[in-house]
């Protein structure tokens, strides 16, 4: 039990790591809106309409720091001993996904990867704001902590999207030789978010499974 506890801290470290991680590096070269054009990502895609500039930004501020907070509401002891934190990170979150998650149905029509890439990202937008919904309903509405925390569970799972797809695009060049993101976006852009979520799924049942949840809610969450 010792060294589950103990393996269980240091991949959630791991995460905490990699999550401030990215947030620094997306706010480092897209916070300041002149520094974002200049980027080989942006650079790369040509001509784009001025609106296209503006919900970039949006989006990489906004999910940048919502990735780069929302690991801390997983602290039980935080949760615990100063439940007033806990909210007001979740009301920063909260209003963090949601510009995230609209700008980036927006950012979906432009990406590469062709039809497939588009509606891959597309897809994640959905589903990052499907379970903000589900997790504020649990709370304010059903009153059910542990919905809530399981639906948050799962939502995070796909803001760390940010994680995994910038760990796939290398993996895509060093592996396939896959250099053009309008190919390896085919495949990264469902990649990047499916198995997290399912991993989220998986560790919600391990969750509902411990007696002390079954004897507190029995309805499927």
């Amino acid at each position: 039990m010792k060294e589950r506890n103990t393996g269980r801290k240091w991949a959630f470290g791991i995460l905490a790591f990699f999550a401030v991680a990215i947030s620094l590096y997306a706010l480092i070269l897209y916070g300041l809106p002149d520094g974002l054009r200049k980027q080989m990502f942006v650079t790369d895609k040509g001509p784009l309409p001025e609106l296209w500039y503006n919900v970039l930004w949006a989006h990489a501020v906004s999910a940048g720091l919502a990735l780069g907070i929302g690991w801390i509401q997983f602290i039980k002891r935080l949760r615990q001993s100063m439940p007033i934190l806990h909210r007001s990170i979740g009301y920063l979150y909260t209003a963090l996904i949601t510009v995230a998650g609209i700008t980036g149905l927006y950012l979906a029509f432009y990406a590469d990867g062709g039809w497939i890439g588009r509606i891959g990202f597309g897809m994640l937008s959905l589903m990052w704001l499907y379970t903000l919904y589900h997790s504020l309903r649990s709370i304010i509405v059903l009153r059910n902590p542990v919905a809530h925390g399981n639906w948050m569970i799962r939502n995070y799972a796909l803001s760390c999207a940010a994680i995994t797809l910038r760990i796939y695009i290398p993996l895509a060049v060093v592996l396939f030789g896959v250099t053009d993101t309008n190919d390896s976006f085919i495949v990264i852009a469902w990649l990047c978010w499916i198995p997290n979520l399912l991993f989220a799924h998986w560790l919600v049942n391990r969750r509902m499974a411990r007696p002390a949840y079954k004897s507190t809610f029995q309805r499927p969450v």
